[in-house]
């Protein structure tokens, strides 16, 4: 499944782990668009992403992603943007 990086929104408010380091939003297989997924750097110094969650004011839908190997790809899309353009 293609995984693609369509925004970064770089954001950093706080020096407490774990830290939220930016927004981003993805594109799967040209038919899914995700958009404020939340890039955190954790206590121990490694990248976890949060999916976005219920906007009541937004009515927009919570986003789960069961499959472990699409969720992977998510996260190493977004970790590698981080790392190569923000670090």
């Amino acid at each position: 499944m293609k995984v693609e990086l369509l925004n970064f929104y770089p954001f950093e408010v706080s020096t407490r782990r774990p830290r939220l380091l930016g927004y981003a939003d993805v594109r799967i297989e040209d038919l899914i668009v995700i958009r404020g997924i939340r890039l955190f750097e954790s206590k121990h110094g490694g990248y976890f992403i949060a999916m976005p969650e219920f906007n009541p004011e937004r009515k927009r839908a919570v986003v789960e992603v069961e499959d472990k190997t699409l969720m992977e790809r998510i996260r190493r899309v977004v970790v590698d943007y981080y790392k190569e353009h923000l670090l």
